[in-house]
């Protein structure tokens, strides 16, 4: 019976441990179109193909952004595998513009080791936000949950630890914040 007890502590202290050292993921439902003061937005976890459907002219920006072809070049060979989590708004004008640069860059760098998610949020402390992840276990809120105070955010993680943010707009470019969060030594054609 001692021996038993003593197993079941050891393994409730490894599901402990091992739930401790989880990173912060969304949860597993999709993103809801939600009525603002300001009109409506999406919220929650949200697919470039949920968004293109709520907002198709984003994919003008996709299109129109050419990223330097040598950063492109250096982000398809990183070796390592990193999550990109992107927590944005679909009513934030930066938003609106650097998510699709974002997809643009990812589409033409190819980089099989990148993933990209993305999070949608409301505006702060907007009511109608607070409530709907009230009711879908968001607690804390996204927001706090990934430090957030300006949208978009690029959370860049290697193993559930992050290693770098792009906040708001670049400070060069997406493709050279994000190669010199990744470590990448490439200089751009023309930034």
């Amino acid at each position: 019976m001692k021996r038993f007890m003593l197993m079941m502590v050891m393994l409730l202290g490894v599901v402990a441990l091992s739930q401790a050292a989880e990173p912060k993921a969304a949860p597993a439902f999709e993103a809801d179109k939600l009525e603002g003061e300001k009109g409506p937005y999406l919220i929650g976890p949200l697919t470039r193909d949920a968004w293109l459907e709520f907002a198709p002219e984003l994919k003008e920006e996709a299109v129109a952004y050419i990223p330097s072809p040598d950063l492109v070049k250096a982000l398809s060979y990183y070796p390592d595998d990193v999550t990109v989590t992107c927590v944005l708004g679909t009513w934030c004008h930066d938003s609106q513009r650097e998510v699709p640069r974002f997809w643009s860059l990812l589409d033409k760098a190819a980089a099989p080791g990148i993933t990209f998610t993305m999070i949608a949020v409301g505006r702060n402390d907007a009511p109608e936000a607070l409530i709907w992840e009230g009711d879908h276990g968001v607690v804390p809120g996204y927001r706090n949950r990934f430090d957030i105070e300006y949208v978009p955010t690029f959370i860049v993680s290697n193993n559930g630890v992050e290693i770098g943010r792009i906040v708001e707009t670049p400070e060069v470019s997406l493709e050279a914040d994000l190669a010199s969060i990744l470590g990448l030594r490439a200089d751009p054609a023309w930034h």
